[in-house]
């Protein structure tokens, strides 16, 4: 869902499921180097167990998603008639005002969870603090920075 809001291709449609499906390979390069690193940098590391899973689900996770994605587009691109009825569906207002209301409400609540979780996390490791405390930096950066950009350009 956040290629399709990201990727809008300047109101083409055909232009945006290209930039889709490109998006979808870099996703899949990203996945792919995953399973490169974990076949032949983790076997070799100190890394605990937790992290050398990380690697393998992170990897399978992302390639999986970009294999959708690009499956899906590129069925969109050959195929004009479910192009035509996609097109319709994440062009409708009521929809498009439904993911804009989800993504507003699915940041408010992650940032709010943060916060939350920076009270319990301060005692039991300042690492995990810092981390937390530059998610929510990073979040009040972008925000601010998106915020001006679309002042300008709306």
């Amino acid at each position: 869902m956040l290629v399709k809001q990201l990727l809008t291709g300047g109101g083409d449609y055909k232009k945006s499921l290209k930039q889709r499906r490109w998006a979808a390979i870099g996703m899949l390069v990203i996945g792919l180097v995953g399973f490169v690193c974990y076949f032949l940098l983790v076997p070799d590391s100190h890394l605990s167990e937790h992290a050398q899973g990380f690697y393998l689900g992170a990897a399978s996770g992302i390639t999986a998603g970009a294999l959708i994605l690009f499956i899906r587009t590129q069925y969109l691109l050959t195929h004009p008639q479910a192009q035509r009825k996609a097109k319709i569906k994440e062009t409708d207002e009521r929809e498009m005002h439904i993911m804009r209301t989800a993504a507003q409400l699915a940041g408010g609540l992650t940032i709010f969870g943060v916060v939350l979780s920076l009270f319990i996390v301060l005692p039991l490791s300042m690492e995990a603090y810092y981390a937390l405390t530059g998610v929510v930096f990073f979040y009040a950066a972008v925000f601010f920075l998106s915020s001006l950009w679309l002042s300008r350009k709306l």
